[in-house]
């Protein structure tokens, strides 16, 4: 079987849109080069051909090492346009650190294949099959790669791709080429083969042939590899410092290790109330209303101090939510025009989507909203109306099919609505027809779990779904929580704001998140003490990332 492998390589954009590190060094090495010496260490895959845009050709042989000259080929891109290029780009910011998880089902594998690429090149140079790598991905294991081409040759009857359930960077993943040159003609991505479809169900394709079953440690491990943000380049540039071998295994024991211990200096999720205020006081899936203390509305200034602090990293998220409708600030578009100016990554919108008027949506287009999580909680009017307290689903329904039609006027991407409701005993009945039903009409939906807010509220869950064994909870490391007064919380459970940390308009959320009461909390975990802090002790939510 005559196997390729294919590496897309931008040296100005990286594929989910941050500044390409493909010449950057690390250790006295650029990245690239890095990349394709692990590369031509496969056995089964050695012959390497490096795409990229034709005004970059001579830039990017530059790079390629003379010593492997024979074995690396540059060519120009011959497609021109990847129609779903702003989608992916889109909807992976939320999961960069995992090989799955977008939204609409996409993938990392969506960020490094372009299927009309690779079947164009595999056509040309009678391939079998192809493997795409990532440019950027300096710990791939030229092993495992090995290791999925011989799978892939072994069921080459059942399975036309084969990936592995590993962390973005680690391995590639193989493409027979009658299958690119099917989804090719469609310019299909990945994700899309992958994804879950209401009207052509099928069993999970991670439980299928076509996924070669990695070691549990490499399954269970995350973080990215793909040198794309800082943080990533952080990443492989401290398993590099630390001189052990480069191999699946004692990479994939090291993420492991730094996702249970370490602590980025800020958090990668910041949460930002920007008031209390509702039109659904009434709601009985979530803390709204009388049972929230009144907050906000969130100065601008103060927005603006924590956009200015966040964006000293690449890949900082931010969702306007909390406890309140965002929407209903006064100054809401200047709110979001600050986060993006200030260079925020990634910023989604929690809302009922009651406000969504045409002004909103127009700012929500204009500055490039990446998500518009609306908040329904039901699927038919009569069950909205008995959990929401108002009988207003339709309305809601009317300001996202305004925004729609906004949408396709510009035309644009973003914001991609992902609509949401809580699994519980009032709306089980739905859920299934109101994940089907949003998915063939927005290509996502969420369900998400119930939270009684560590014992706050009454309890609606049909069953608890937290792990029979606790272990440190892992929103603390990872995700904070700014109320609209400024207070900063220890997580999103203390809706009241019981607990606080500090004040983001006093103290930088540095400071704070590395301080010494959730440092404290921390540690407690670390060790079983769960009492260390109130809410923790009744916490259900402990388990979620």
């Amino acid at each position: 079987m005559k196997c390729i492998t294919a590496v897309e390589v931008d040296l100005d954009v990286s594929s989910i849109g941050t500044r390409s590190r493909a010449a950057d060094e690390i250790l006295g090495e650029a990245v690239l080069p890095r990349t394709l010496k692990r590369l031509v260490m496969s056995d089964r895959s050695p012959d390497i051909f490096i795409i990229c845009p034709a005004e970059q050709v001579s830039r990017c042989r530059q790079l390629v090492p003379s010593a492997l000259e024979q074995q690396v080929s540059v060519r120009a891109a011959r497609v021109a346009a990847d129609p779903y290029r702003n989608l992916i780009r889109t909807a992976r910011k939320w999961s960069l650190d995992a090989w799955r998880g977008g939204l609409g089902g996409t993938c990392s594998i969506d960020e490094y294949a372009r299927s009309d690429e690779l079947a164009i090149l595999a056509h040309e140079q009678k391939a079998d099959c192809v493997v795409a790598a990532p440019a950027c991905a300096p710990l791939i294991d030229p092993r495992l790669i090995d290791d999925l081409v011989d799978h892939a040759e072994g069921s080459a009857e059942e399975a036309r791709m084969t990936f592995a359930q590993a962390p973005p960077g680690m391995v590639g993943t193989v493409f027979r080429t009658e299958l690119l040159l099917e989804m090719g003609q469609k310019h299909v991505p990945p994700g899309f083969v992958m994804s879950y479809k209401p009207d052509a169900p099928m069993m999970d394709l991670a439980h299928k042939s076509c996924c070669f079953t990695a070691s549990e440690k490499i399954r269970y491990a995350a973080g990215r590899l793909i040198v794309d943000t800082e943080r990533a380049r952080d990443n492989v540039a401290g398993y590099l410092e630390t001189g052990r071998p480069i191999d699946a295994e004692s990479v994939a024991s090291w993420l492991i290790e730094q996702r249970q211990g370490g602590v980025p200096s800020l958090p990668r999720e910041v949460e930002i109330e920007l008031t209390t205020e509702d039109q659904l006081p009434n709601a009985l899936l979530r803390p709204r209303g009388a049972r929230v203390p009144t907050r906000g509305p969130m100065a601008l200034a103060l927005v603006e101090k924590i956009a200015v602090e966040l964006s000293r990293h690449d890949d900082a998220l931010v969702v306007l939510g909390g406890f309140g409708e965002p929407l209903l600030h006064p100054q809401f578009g200047d709110v979001v025009g600050v986060l993006r100016d200030a260079g925020i990554y990634g910023i989604a919108v929690r809302t009922n989507g009651l406000a969504l008027d045409e002004a909103t949506s127009e700012h929500l287009i204009e500055h490039g909203i990446d998500v518009l999580n609306v908040i329904l909680d039901a699927w038919t009017p009569e069950l909205y109306a008995r959990v929401q307290g108002e009988p207003r689903l339709h309305d809601v329904r009317e300001n996202l099919a305004k925004l729609a039609t906004l949408k396709r006027e510009r035309p644009c991407v973003a914001p991609l609505v992902v609509p949401e409701m809580t699994k519980s005993i009032e709306t089980i009945e739905e859920m299934e027809a109101f994940f089907d039903g949003w998915l063939r009409e927005e290509g996502w939906a969420n369900i998400r779990g119930y939270s009684h807010c560590a014992g706050q509220l009454s309890d609606h869950a049909v069953m608890s779904m937290s792990p029979p064994t606790r272990f440190p909870c892992q929103q603390i490391q990872h995700r904070a929580t700014v109320l609209a007064d400024g207070s900063m919380i220890t997580c999103d459970q203390d809706f009241a704001g019981r607990y606080p940390i500090g004040n983001v308009a006093e103290t930088q959320i540095e400071t704070l998140w590395n301080g010494r009461r959730l440092t404290r909390i921390r540690h407690g975990h670390q060790a079983g003490d769960y009492a260390i802090m109130p809410l923790c002790t009744g916490c259900d939510e402990w388990h979620r990332p």
